[in-house]
């Protein structure tokens, strides 16, 4: 990881990822944490990094569906209390589990190609866990 991708992660961590907590808080009605695994964002160059923001989207488009009254709210609450984001470099490796209250995403934002979940497929898997 080289100075750029650095300084672009601390950005993320001290200014993009408070102010998506503060809209996941908004929208469902209670905190949800976001961890990122940084190692795994960083180790490539600043592309994955500044991809980032979309897969930040599909996430709170997926806790506003969820939490459109309060059932969701509430059955959201009781299954998911942190985010866990996850890249990596084969796209097979890309899944999503509810589990333990952690929502775990691993995501493809390394190569030229782009995989990660979207909102609805985020929002359909969930649903039914809850």
């Amino acid at each position: 990881m080289g100075l750029a991708e650095k300084r672009l992660a601390e950005s993320i961590k001290v200014e993009k990822i408070p102010a998506f907590e503060a809209k996941l808080k908004d929208k469902a009605g209670y905190d949800i944490k976001v961890d990122v695994d940084w190692n795994t964002f960083t180790a490539y160059d600043e592309y994955p990094l500044s991809r980032l923001d979309i897969v930040f989207d599909d996430l709170e488009s997926f806790v506003k569906r969820i939490c459109s009254d309060d059932m969701g709210k509430e059955a959201l609450q009781e299954k998911m209390s942190t985010i866990h984001l996850t890249n990596s470099d084969n796209n097979d490796d890309v899944k999503m589990e509810l589990k333990d209250n952690t929502l775990s995403l691993t995501v493809q934002l390394v190569q030229g190609s782009f995989s990660s979940q979207t909102d609805s497929q985020i929002s359909d898997y969930v649903e039914k866990l809850l």
